[in-house]
């Protein structure tokens, strides 16, 4: 499997074992239950898009939609064996889902709602060779732009350069946007060569900023560490809008009226009980929402288009990753899936006018 990053897990030390496979080197995204930034466009409330995973192993997964009372599940991907479509990402009309596909190598896809349409964005690799990630783009985490004619995503390229830590870096963390043809690549932002992994981009309700998580390589102060980051829409004022003590991470997803964003802490596994939060785009008003108890996966979030509520991913039935809705104001947590296989990485696409 094409591999540059290691992976973050999710929660704390007491739910490693449930997730031990997602660990790897750094990777665009090569395991389970990876999060990706999920916009969320103002309107009303439709389906919830996530991740089912297939197979109790984890390792074919595919785009889901369901209703937030539970009703009318419906499959619309179908990967091969062994293959995973994860981070599911609606467009605000809500015609299409936007989602990432592992492979050699990883890649970004839409598809249409009824499951037709299928279309790559990010370009095909040709090379079959060694050293796969020094000649193909590997794409993670896609989410649509404000007004629909394209998708930003984290592109992954060049060497990769391992650390005494037994850490592999890659050499280049871009944050693109490409129209929906593929074409027009645009790099909004770049990390320093190995400097780490630049995660998650979500470009603002307004279009005029974007949010998303660094993530340091041993090359940059901290060491290892974990933040949401808000920029301008051109790359530059790039702010961090999260203390470092706090290894925030698994996807910002900007509420409807662009006021606040959601995102999950603690993510890398080491430390304190993962919970969700929420900050204003400029680092003020930090309030936790979420109270899990210790050993509770948290995965990512989105909001409702109305506001009022998110949905995000944590512990269910069988200790299993199960989606769930939470009221903005941290209370009324409900389940929307009761499954016994894992299902995570929700975003909550707008209803029919």
């Amino acid at each position: 499997m094409f591999q540059r990053r290691r992976l973050q897990t999710i929660g704390v030390l007491a739910v490693v074992i449930a997730v031990s496979s997602m660990l790897s080197v750094h990777s665009a995204r090569s395991a389970p239950a990876r999060e990706s930034a999920v916009a969320t466009s103002p309107g009303k409330n439709g389906l919830i898009a996530f991740t089912g995973y297939l197979d109790s192993d984890r390792k074919t997964g595919a785009i889901i939609t369901i209703g937030v009372n539970g009703k009318g599940r419906r499959q619309i991907t179908k990967p091969d064996p062994g293959v995973e479509d994860s981070d599911p990402d609606w467009s605000r009309d809500g015609s299409l889902v936007v989602f990432e596909r592992t492979g050699s190598p990883h890649a970004i896809y839409t598809v249409r709602r009824d499951g037709s349409g299928l279309m790559r964005l990010s370009p095909e690799c040709t090379y079959s060779g060694p050293d796969l990630e020094t000649h193909c783009e590997d794409g993670a985490g896609g989410s649509f732009l404000p007004d629909g004619s394209g998708v930003v995503y984290t592109r992954a390229t060049g060497n990769v350069r391992e650390f005494p830590n037994g850490e592999g870096w890659i050499e280049h963390s871009d944050i693109v946007v490409r129209d929906l043809s593929g074409g027009n690549p645009r790099v909004l932002l770049r990390s320093p060569p190995y400097g780490g992994d630049y995660r998650s981009p979500q470009i603002s309700p307004d279009g005029k900023r974007f949010a998303y998580v660094r993530a340091n390589s041993p090359l940059v102060n901290p060491a290892g560490g974990y933040a949401l980051f808000v920029a301008r829409a051109d790359g530059s004022e790039q702010r961090r809008i999260t203390p470092w003590s706090l290894v925030a991470g698994f996807d910002p997803d900007w509420s409807p009226d662009g006021k606040l964003i959601v995102f999950q802490s603690y993510t890398t596994g080491v430390g304190k009980q993962s919970q969700s939060y929420v900050i204003r785009p400029d680092g003020t008003g930090l309030r936790r929402l979420t109270h899990f108890k210790p050993g509770t996966a948290v995965l990512s979030a989105s909001f409702s288009p109305d506001g009022k509520w998110i949905t995000f991913g944590k512990s269910g039935v069988g200790g299993q990753a199960d989606v769930f809705v939470i009221r903005v104001n941290g209370k009324d947590v409900r389940p929307v899936t009761r499954t016994a296989r894992w299902d995570s990485g929700p975003d909550w696409g707008p209803g029919s006018s």
